[in-house]
């Protein structure tokens, strides 16, 4: 099986500098290069992890029974905008949460238009 990927290795290389040209593919090697540099110095300057920034926060809403509680993904983009909003997220689904913000992004909007 590994002998049927070789021939195809090479017709793509070949392909490659066809389709590039063999001043582009250096090019190409280099750029690659620098952003995996830039992404494994970000990676470890940030200890691999985001810090400071609460991932999720345990709320029991007023409607749900005192055993229960909800648990709110603040690293969802959405939630995230919502939040930034000014929109109230305890207790809403994501969905729930998605159309309030569209909601309030064109009624934004619309004020901003006029």
């Amino acid at each position: 099986m590994v002998g049927l990927y070789d021939p195809l290795l090479w017709l793509g290389i070949i392909a490659l500098i066809l389709i590039l040209g063999p001043t582009k593919l250096p090019q190409l090697a280099r750029a690659t290069a620098e952003a995996v540099r830039e992404w494994r110095r970000a990676f470890e300057e940030g200890g691999g992890r985001q810090q400071n920034i609460p991932q999720t926060q345990q709320i029991q809403p007023a409607s749900y029974a005192q055993s229960q509680t909800v648990e709110i993904d603040y690293s969802h983009p959405i939630v995230a905008a919502a939040v930034r909003e000014g929109i109230d997220v305890r207790g809403k689904t994501l969905d729930q949460i998605a159309e309030e913000l569209a909601k309030k992004l064109r009624e934004k909007s619309s004020r901003q238009s006029i």
